[in-house]
């Protein structure tokens, strides 16, 4: 379906606050963008936004910035909240609860815009329900980077040619050092930036995902192996350089990590619970539980969140365009967390223990005999997808969402069509049927209104501060807050 630009704007984009005469909707009532409770419910709806995400980069929250509530239930409140967000150096795929995850410098062209959310909160039943949300980012300008950091990297396509060249020999080179069992092949290029030191050098991130080709398969062969479609397989994460020495000769870095399956920890978890609650494990060969035959048996850790694959080289990552190359591509986690003495070839997936061996180590996930039926299911972020979140504690949410990438503002935006988008998007409401809410006993799900479309009187307009980031906000017709 084709879609005129003003309507599209309107419709996939979302953000533009209208200046209309106020008209609120049946019971939707303005809020303060100082509540504590609203805070904390932006807080909230951030962390599962990052959560439902397939793809792309960790969002924090810059501010919040317009909010609307709507009481339901005796205890409930629905918010309607907009939040001024940017984009950290963590990929989405990153579920370590320790990461540290930081905004991007200016050095590192940030990313900025906002996501319209609406959350259900039920602080006595314990109960935090995402409906949906509707994100739309940018980059900052290149232009307005260069004013304040002339030598700094700028972004480019991910289909330049040069950029294409720097993935496809980092991948090579981690497949080669990296020591894991299986090899790897492209997810997505997140990301790509070109510079000048010495030489015109070229950043790279991308995401990689584990196929069912061994280490052995021969590279010629290789981008024939097919992904690993069960939910124990690996993805991770990269940055990659490439640049030319005086010679003219290709020189390549490559940092990756390489995260458990979601899949993997919570069986782990699960396992560990039964372990607590129904035997203890001071025997070795007297019982007979079915999952004794279902463990992996993996005595090598895979903490990759804590440590990388770094192949010595860092050119342009830190912006310092210092070209040394040590070459002693140091294995950091692979060193610590791969002792690989005596693995099969096909141990990665071999779920089960040597005859007569009962061992309850979980150096590793302790993945159950679920055959690996359950594909992954990869939705791209242009297009709203419903995930059933097993990990929650309570009931599943069924949410609806997406995330847009606009040019930067200096840029002239082109406007596709989005033939996926239904009408309406995620900007109009919810309709639900009316049904008994799953996690609080004689009570109706709430209706989802509408996004509202005027600012709440009770949120300031932010001054603009002192860094570009902050001036943007401002600046930017597609975020600048109403007067």
């Amino acid at each position: 379906m084709k879609h005129s630009v003003l309507s599209l704007l309107l419709l996939a984009l979302g953000c533009v606050h209208i200046h209309s005469a106020p008209v609120e909707q049946a019971g939707v009532e303005q809020g303060s963008c100082e509540d504590p409770s609203a805070v904390g419910a932006a807080r909230l709806a951030l962390t599962k936004i990052n959560k439902d995400r397939t793809e792309g980069y960790i969002f924090s929250m810059h501010r919040l910035s317009n909010v609307h509530t709507m009481k339901h239930g005796e205890n409930g409140i629905v918010f309607y909240l907009t939040l001024d967000v940017v984009e950290t150096n963590c990929s989405v795929l990153n579920t370590k609860e320790d990461k540290i995850c930081e905004a991007r410098e200016t050095d590192d062209t940030p990313v900025y815009g906002q996501c319209k959310t609406a959350i259900f909160i039920n602080r006595v039943q314990r109960v935090v329900r995402l409906y949906k949300y509707n994100c739309v980012v940018r980059p900052v300008p290149a232009a307005r980077v260069s004013e304040v950091c002339p030598d700094c990297p700028f972004l480019i396509s991910v289909d330049n040619e040069k950029i294409q060249k720097t993935v496809s020999l980092t991948l090579e080179e981690f497949n080669k050092k990296s020591g894991l069992a299986n090899r790897f092949a492209l997810l997505k290029v997140n990301r790509a930036s070109t510079g000048m030191a010495m030489s015109m050098y070229y950043n790279v991130e991308y995401t990689i995902q584990e196929t069912t080709c061994l280490m052995s398969t021969e590279a010629v062969t290789a981008d024939k192996c097919p992904p690993m479609k069960c939910e124990f397989a690996h993805k991770g994460f990269c940055k990659a350089s490439l640049f030319y020495d005086p010679s003219g000769e290709a020189q390549t870095s490559v940092e990756c990590e390489i995260y458990e399956p979601e899949a993997a920890e919570r069986e782990k978890k699960l396992h560990l619970l039964a372990e607590a609650t129904h035997h203890s494990h001071n025997d070795t060969n007297t019982h007979n539980h079915d999952h004794d035959q279902a463990h992996a048996d993996h005595h090598h850790t895979h903490d990759h969140g804590a440590g990388s694959s770094n192949h010595g080289h860092n050119h342009g990552h830190n912006h310092g365009h210092s070209h040394s190359h040590g070459h002693d591509h140091v294995h950091a986690h692979h060193a610590k967390a791969h002792d690989h003495t005596g693995d099969s070839p096909t141990h990665h997936h071999n779920y089960k223990h040597a005859d007569g061996v009962h061992t309850h180590e979980h150096d590793h996930e302790l993945a159950l005999d679920h055959d690996h039926k359950h594909a992954h299911i990869h939705a791209h972020e242009h297009h709203h997808h419903h995930h059933d979140h097993d990990h929650e504690s309570t009931a599943h949410d069924h949410i609806t969402g997406m995330v847009t990438m606009l040019v930067a503002m200096d840029q002239p935006m082109t406007m596709p069509s989005f033939p996926d988008v239904p009408a309406g998007g995620p900007e109009a409401g919810v309709t639900l049927p009316l049904k008994p809410d799953p996690q609080i006993p004689g009570e109706m799900e709430p209706t989802i209104q509408a996004f509202p479309t005027t600012v709440s009187a009770q949120c300031p307009v932010a001054a603009a501060g002192p860094t570009l980031v902050e001036k943007l906000f401002t600046e930017d017709p597609m975020f600048k807050p109403a007067a």
